[in-house]
């Protein structure tokens, strides 16, 4: 059912939030995304990792802290994703709870993956690593799209809207926090 909203097939929004174990299956999504993120920091950062001198440290402590930490950034992301797609659908008359967005707001992040390269520093603004990240952040606007239509039953125009305004200010939150290089 995932791959499907990953593919942004309308019915299987709504049967996502009818599943009796959307609340696993959230919280499982979220657990991926984060060793996802943990990973592409361990890989970022492998030089940083192999100068300690014991292998414990390299091979599973510090390894180790990076997914957690992964983790904790995918939470933190989620968290503030789910507020921004509330928002935006409540300044357009949105009425459903952010409980039920932030339940489906996982499979939102998992494109997000593409553009962690990114985030992580990796490849030093190759092309194909920014070609990455703009795939990753427009299938999360789409995906995000999808989201608000199943939940506060938006029109497609609506919930682009919405969406629309959410990416809009994580864009500008992004640019004034994140320094010019």
């Amino acid at each position: 059912m995932v791959g499907k909203m990953i593919s942004l097939d309308d019915p299987s929004y709504r049967s996502f939030l009818e599943l009796p174990k959307t609340e696993t299956v959230s919280r499982i999504l979220l657990l991926i995304v984060g060793v996802g993120y943990g990973a592409i920091s361990i890989a970022s950062q492998a030089s940083y990792i192999s100068s300690f001198d014991s292998a414990l440290l390299q091979n599973v402590v510090v390894p180790l802290i990076f997914i957690i930490f992964g983790i904790l950034t995918a939470f933190i992301t989620k968290v503030g994703m789910s507020a921004l797609l509330w928002a935006g659908s409540k300044a357009l008359g949105g009425t459903a709870k952010y409980r039920a967005i932030s339940l489906v707001t996982p499979v939102a992040l998992l494109p997000g993956l593409f553009g962690a390269p990114h985030l992580a520093g990796l490849g030093d603004g190759a092309f194909w690593i920014n070609f990455l990240l703009i795939i990753g952040v427009v299938w999360m606007y789409l995906v995000s799209v999808k989201i608000i239509q199943a939940v506060q039953g938006f029109t497609a125009t609506k919930a682009y809207l919405s969406a629309g305004m959410a990416f809009l200010f994580l864009a500008s939150v992004y640019y004034l926090v994140i320094p010019a290089s």
